[in-house]
This record gives C-alpha cells, sequence and structure tokens, in this order.
C-alpha cells in the first residue's frame, strides 16, 4: 500500500481496512503532525517571555559587533542600558548610536545609557564594572546580563602558541563567567529573579580544522550554561545561550587575517550581519528559548547535539533529529576529504 498525508488523516475515521502495524504509523504520523503545533501554541499562549522595556540591560562586548548591535536593538525597544568594553572610543559611539535610535521612536521615553570602561577578563574590573553600573539604579543589579565579549585566533592546531589557547578562553570563558558569577550572587543575595545570555558560537556546537583554540572556550560555556540553566531554577532566574553563524563583523575581518585556507573552504562564505544576528537572539529570548540559533545550519547543529537541554519545538526538533545522522555524515566526510585535499596540496602529504 502507497501511503500519502491524505491516507494518513483519513485513517483515524476509517481504521478498518488497515492493520494493526499501518494503524500505528498512521496514529505516530499525526502525533508527530500535532507535535510540531504544540510548541507555537504554547509560546502563543504563554506570550513573550522577554520584555526588556524599563529594565536595566547589562551588555559585555557593546564597543562593536554583536554586542553593539544587541545594545542598540534594546534601546529600540525601551531598556536601560549599560554597555562594558576595553576601548573607550568605540564605547561612546554606541551610546550615541543608541540615543540617536530612541530619538527617531515616536514616543521616546527616558532611558539611561551608560558606558564602562573594563577589561572583563580581569576579575576586579569585572566586580568594579558591575558596581559602578549598579550606582545608577541604587545599586540593585542589573536585570538582563548578555555576555558578548569574545573573540577568535583560528590557526592550525601546529601553528598556534599556547598563549593564544589561553586569551581565548581568558576571554570567552572567563570574560564571561566573572561577571554571570559576581552578578548571580547579588541576584540570590537581593532576590532578583533576573535572566542570563551566554554568547556562545556555532563552534560551541561542532569542531573542525583551524579553530582548536576557539571552540573549546566556546563549549565550555555551553556547559556552564546548561549546568546553571538547571541550578538557577531554585532562585527563579533564567539563563539562555546563543549560538551564532558566522557574523560578518570588526572581528570577523580580523580573525580572517590568521584564518587557514582549510578552515575557510570548510566554513563557507554566508553569514549573518551582527543586526540580523541581535534580532535572532531577541526572537528566541520572546520565545523562552534556553538554546538559541539564528540560521538553519546552526539549528541543524542545535539539534544534532542537543544532549538532554530542552528542545524549542518538539516536533521539528524531533524531524531534524531524525535527518542529523545523515547531515554529520555528510559533513563528516566533506571536511575530511577538504583537509586531506589541502594536505596533498600545500602540505604536500599524500594521506
Amino acid at each position: 500500500m502507497v501511503w500519502t498525508p491524505a491516507d494518513l488523516l483519513w485513517s483515524l475515521t476509517n481504521r478498518a481496512g488497515l492493520t494493526a502495524f499501518e494503524s500505528v504509523c498512521a496514529n505516530l504520523f499525526l502525533v508527530l503532525i500535532a507535535s510540531l503545533g504544540v510548541s507555537p501554541v504554547y509560546n502563543l499562549i504563554r506570550g513573550s517571555q522577554f520584555n526588556p522595556k524599563g529594565k536595566h540591560v547589562y551588555v559585555t562586548g557593546g564597543s562593536n559587533g554583536l554586542g553593539r548591535a544587541v545594545a542598540i536593538d534594546l534601546a529600540k525597544q525601551g531598556a536601560h542600558v549599560t554597555i562594558v568594553a576595553r576601548k573607550e572610543g568605540p564605547l561612546k559611539e554606541t551610546v550615541e548610536l543608541m540615543k540617536q535610535a530612541v530619538a527617531a521612536r515616536k514616543n521616546p521615553t527616558e532611558q539611561k545609557f551608560h558606558w564602562i570602561s573594563a577589561d572583563v577578563t580581569n576579575k576586579e574590573a569585572s566586580i568594579r564594572a558591575l558596581d559602578e553600573a549598579s550606582t545608577h539604579f541604587g545599586g540593585k543589579v542589573p536585570d538582563v546580563i548578555m555576555t558578548c565579549a569574545g573573540t577568535a585566533i583560528p590557526k592550525l592546531f601546529v601553528e598556534a602558541s599556547t598563549d593564544e589557547f589561553e586569551w581565548q578562553m581568558k576571554l570567552n570563558f572567563f570574560g564571561a563567567l566573572y561577571t554571570v558569577h559576581e552578578a548571580a550572587k547579588r541576584m540570590v543575595e537581593t532576590g532578583v529573579k533576573g535572566k542570563f545570555v551566554l554568547v556562545s558560537s556555532a563552534m560551541g556546537l561542532i569542531g573542525f580544522a583551524g579553530y582548536s583554540s576557539y571552540t573549546p572556550s566556546k563549549y565550555a560555556l555551553r556547559g556552564l550554561a546548561e549546568g546553571l540553566r538547571n541550578e538557577f531554577l531554585m532562585y527563579g532566574i533564567k539563563m539562555h545561550i546563543y549560538y551564532p553563524g558566522t557574523m560578518f563583523t570588526p572581528g570577523y575581518e580580523s580573525e580572517n587575517l590568521t584564518k587557514p585556507l582549510v578552515t575557510r573552504e570548510i566554513e563557507g562564505s554566508s553569514g549573518l550581519t551582527p543586526e540580523e544576528a541581535a534580532r535572532g537572539l531577541m526572537a528566541g529570548l520572546r520565545k523562552g528559548y534556553f538554546a538559541i540559533a539564528t540560521d538553519f545550519d546552526t539549528n541543524f547543529l542545535r539539534v544534532a547535539s542537543k544532549g538532554v537541554s530542552p528542545s524549542n519545538n518538539i516536533g521539528l526538533d524531533y524531524l531534524l533529529g531524525l535527518v542529523a545522522p545523515f547531515g554529520a555524515a555528510q559533513f563528516l566526510w566533506e571536511s575530511g576529504y577538504k583537509v586531506k585535499a589541502y594536505a596533498k596540496k600545500h602540505l604536500k602529504k599524500d594521506i
């Protein structure tokens, strides 16, 4: 018997001609179709899970790239925003852009925008920055913490120095940890039911040639987020993690200065602007997703490696999970082929 979707739908009311196996298959199909709508309907019923209007949002890495785009987006939504980075000039530029974004609204509200020059890789500087941000709000810890600061130095493993490994771990992981740890303590002590958003990367879901010094730092953020998501339930604090794909930022331009050719070939040329990534992040937060991905490829990687983390859409995640092994096998073959071809051509090694 050749099945069509119409046949499967009809089977619920006309079971007489079906075998037990066919009936089970039809029911499973209908359950799957129904599950595709469960998450959207649930999200519609409970409404938006993120409204930053009137909230104090603290953004690290707010001087450029994703951090700047996120800060401007938050300003447009009515949030009070504090941005943190090392360089004063770009920080001031971001604040001016936030002010312009608010002035362009029809009914601008009174909002506070602050910039703080601090090195988030330094624990004491991170604590000082939080202190300074809180002083403008009666000493209250920010309602939302977003850690966007990060960097990548793509190189082949044997060509990278261990200092470069340490620096990327220091900024990408510890630069977030110091802020999250101090802010979480203050939230717990004062009963603030806040929100944390850690920015990882698609490389926090997959690893390949050229990113061996970067990927571990982004995987570490995933481990931190998954552990804290569960632990913070006892305090009513929300934890989220964002996995953006390639973003065309000043940091991306710097990466390309050291990025090996084989890495470029595996990575491809597609990507997002910081503004597109920021909008995707906000959309995921409004839906209440724990693990947020913007583009299809990264969403596919999220499902393929999700383990026991929460699903975004039960039905869609299940469907993607069914094809994930085949997609993973294809990627392994393609990336392996490109690495061996690179070795043969540029390293003169026949592997």
